[in-house]
């Protein structure tokens, strides 16, 4: 069905030097049409912060696909006659290739840079076989980077004249942070009434709040936000974001949820409000922590992208609550921004990109005219 390198490439890192990335490249089988093949430049969900834990040394090391449900997605945009390039990002991949720590989690300029300095290399690698024409998309973390690629398109087409963008799909993105972290709090104390044992799904909810806390802190601190994680953390998660940040997320969520299971066994009075881990909403009203959102999220969300979004929302995603995706992109369109919210009824976090296949095979069609 396809065919598949390493891509090695450099791009401006966070601290504005230029730095090492890799990117896995996906060709359709067979030869390319007359005028090339288009271009899907894909931006991952949410990993990890340390290099190892890239998609492409996991798959190359391990042979294991740690981007959830998206290569059944991967594998039907191929199927379509569509290459696909899929970056690291800034800070993961292969260290024999010259990747060093660093990641720029929700950062603007790094997912954005990671992106379209993916498709510049890929350009570069497979010249008259690519059409030129480009689209991001992406999953999660990846939904924000394919916005961050539609803020930064521009410098693609200055890097590589031959590149034309031409739209964005966001799947699944967290849009807000600080708009999400309010209500995930609200929905947390909620949980932590007396007499009433907390959910599966509750506790979900308590360690999505704090594991993945800990790369926008170390991100924040990389990039130069002078931000304390003593004021961010209790005793137990400022443990795990002192030993446990090399940790790839699905064995740091393993790890939260049985420290919290474990606070939650040692005493009934124990509850989830009162799990010594972040401390609440407190992150939030942080001067720095403030001014990273307003500077990354809050920049790309106030811009005018160019070309249309299609934006994919599944109503019982826990990451993403209604009132704030629609917060979002109302706020986004209302800046003359062409954004078509597609709602899917019942999908989760893990299955929007499942169940809302045909969309995107259908938006695909359209911005590059395939049959």
């Amino acid at each position: 069905m396809a065919t598949g390198t390493l891509l090695a490439y450099h791009m401006p890192g966070i601290q504005g030097k230029q730095i090492n990335a890799t990117a896995m490249l996906f060709v359709p089988t067979g030869s390319p049409p007359p005028h090339g093949w288009p271009l899907v430049v894909w931006g991952h969900g949410t990993v990890g912060r340390a290099p190892e834990c890239a998609p492409s040394v996991q798959l190359q090391e391990h042979n294991t696909w740690v981007d959830g449900p998206n290569d059944t997605l991967l594998a039907a945009v191929l199927t379509m006659g569509v290459a696909v390039v899929a970056p690291d990002y800034e800070g993961l991949g292969p260290v024999a290739d010259g990747v060093r720590a660093g990641h720029g989690y929700y950062h603007l300029s790094s997912a954005g840079n990671s992106m379209i300095f993916a498709a510049v290399a890929a350009q570069r690698d497979l010249g008259s076989k690519l059409s030129g024409q480009w689209v991001s998309a992406g999953w999660s973390e990846g939904g924000f980077a394919s916005l961050a690629a539609a803020y930064y398109s521009n410098v693609a087409k200055k890097a590589d004249p031959d590149l034309e963008y031409r739209g964005a799909i966001a799947i699944a993105p967290v849009p807000d942070i600080r708009a999400m972290n309010r209500v995930l709090w609200r929905d947390i104390v909620d949980a932590s009434q007396p007499g009433y044992g907390p959910t599966g799904r509750q506790i979900d909810q308590l360690v999505f709040a704090n594991a993945e806390t800990i790369y926008f802190t170390k991100t924040q601190r990389y990039a130069g936000y002078h931000v304390d994680p003593a004021q961010i953390y209790g005793p137990n998660m400022l443990r795990f974001y002192q030993q446990n940040w090399q940790t790839c997320l699905p064995d740091l969520n393993a790890l939260v949820r049985h420290d919290i299971q474990n606070y939650l066994n040692a005493a009934p009075s124990h509850r989830l409000d009162s799990y010594p881990g972040i401390h609440g909403e407190t992150a939030n009203s942080l001067p720095e922590n403030a001014r990273f959102f307003d500077q990354n999220q809050g920049r790309l969300e106030n811009s005018t992208l160019p070309g249309p979004v299609l934006w994919l929302y599944g109503t019982d995603d826990i990451t993403s609550p209604s009132s704030v995706t629609y917060n979002t992109v109302n706020k986004m369109v209302a800046n003359g921004n062409d954004i078509n919210l597609a709602v899917l009824e019942g999908a989760g976090h893990y299955d929007v990109s499942t169940v809302g296949l045909p969309l995107i095979q259908a938006r695909l069609r359209q911005l590059f005219m395939l049959r």
